[in-house]
């Protein structure tokens, strides 16, 4: 097993990890996720589904962020999408953080509308996603 510094001086240990599957399990399980959550939006209401997709972003963006040490309560969150960001600047920190990662998301939602076909595993789609991304954050996370 490598060392830590050791994966870390390697760009190849941040590349997507695809799993073997000369089986065709996980593709037939992921195949079959789709067509049960196609069958899910197509039950919603246009309405709840709007509703739904925008509590999902704020539900990703806070255990995205929780992942990278950054705890920002999801009403925190919620108010960052109304402007309303906390006179404590650590916190108002956070909250543009989460704003940027939903602000992010709903890019990346419109351009796989846009063009379904997209590749989001490509370096520019990546360079992309990220350059969007940072763009947004406080310079306190940005570097």
């Amino acid at each position: 097993m490598p060392e830590l510094r050791e994966i870390d001086d390697h760009p190849t240990a941040l590349e997507p990890l695809f799993p073997t599957d000369k089986a065709g399990e996980l593709r037939e399980l992921a195949a079959e996720l789709l067509r049960k959550s196609a069958r899910l939006g197509g039950a919603l209401h246009p309405v709840t589904r709007r509703s739904v997709v925008e509590l999902l972003r704020t539900m990703n963006s806070y255990y995205s962020n929780l992942i990278e040490g950054h705890n920002t309560h999801p009403l925190a969150i919620e108010k960052a999408l109304r402007n309303d960001y906390s006179a404590d600047p650590a916190l108002r920190a956070l909250q543009l953080e989460s704003r940027a990662h939903i602000e992010v998301q709903v890019l990346i939602e419109r351009r796989l509308e846009e063009a379904p076909e997209t590749d989001i595993c490509t370096p520019d789609f990546l360079r992309w996603m990220h350059r969007e991304f940072y763009s947004r954050l406080p310079d306190e996370f940005a570097r």
